[in-house]
């Protein structure tokens, strides 16, 4: 997880807690030892960055002397950060619990400055995250009182996959129901440069016939031409050359009785008429 430093700030209470002391350079492998602790519900304050004034350099050395026990991820990184190794003396200087942890196989308490003495986990012969998390807990100077609250973690990895689920679930949708639109008739793209027609049975009708956009194609081509009801302007019928049939319902002739001048074919639903 990327953003645990931000996600899981270090305790800041007054409650027994532990100190762990890790690099930001290993903040990723650190993140494996802290998260099954935060889960267990392990009181851990750390420090985040460099120090950026003389009052948080001491305030953080006075937060780190104050944890029931110290846990070193002990890296080169850590050996070569000036803030975390004089913490880590001090606290060695007192006498306080401290707990090193081994990511590799390389022994670095006497480049830490560290007494040979001091409690050492090699990590990287443990295989699992509850393998490292009973070696911290089962450790010695480990205390119970420093457990609180567990903490539910959400994992950034999965949450981030689900969300890429969600969104394509989402688009398929949005698919279906601009094609379900489009087939209904409730969405139909209009081309700029269709052809106008005025009158809205038969703009209508051409609509029908081309499936949304009356192209100039359509107008030269179209044969047959069928209306739901009489048009008031026949006179656009003149914009289709090819027009040889007209199909109209038989009820449209009793409530009207224009027809369209031209040699056009008429045909009743329920009856044929020319």
């Amino acid at each position: 997880m990327k953003d645990w430093i931000k996600r899981y700030p270090p305790y800041e209470g007054e409650e027994p807690y532990l100190y762990f002391a890790f690099a930001q350079a290993d903040s990723a492998g650190a993140w494996k030892i802290l998260r099954p602790l935060l889960e267990r519900g392990c009181r851990v304050w750390y420090s985040s960055g460099p120090a950026g004034s003389a009052s948080e350099l001491l305030r953080r050395q006075t937060r780190s002397g104050g944890a029931e026990l110290t846990l070193i991820y002990l890296t080169d990184a850590a050996c070569a950060d000036k803030d975390i190794k004089s913490n880590i003396l001090v606290n060695q200087k007192f006498d306080r619990k401290l707990l090193c942890l081994d990511p590799d196989e390389q022994d670095r308490r006497l480049s830490m400055g560290l007494r040979e003495d001091i409690p050492h986990i090699p990590l990287y012969k443990l295989g699992t995250a509850g393998a490292m998390e009973n070696a911290v807990i089962h450790a010695d100077g480990f205390s119970q009182e420093i457990l609180g609250e567990p903490i539910q973690i959400r994992d950034n990895d999965l949450f981030g996959k689900l969300t890429g689920v969600f969104s394509l679930l989402a688009a398929v949708l949005l698919l279906v129901s601009f094609l379900g639109f489009r087939y209904l008739g409730w969405f139909r793209p209009v081309p700029q440069d269709e052809l106008q027609f005025s009158d809205p049975v038969i703009r209508s009708a051409l609509r029908e016939a081309s499936d949304g956009a009356i192209t100039e194609e359509l107008a030269e081509t179209l044969r047959v031409l069928e209306l739901d009801a009489l048009p008031e302007n026949w006179e656009e019928l003149s914009q289709l050359p090819a027009l040889e049939r007209i199909r109209l319902p038989q009820q449209a002739l009793q409530e009207a009785a224009s027809l369209p001048d031209g040699d056009y074919t008429i045909e009743l639903s329920g009856g044929e008429g020319a």
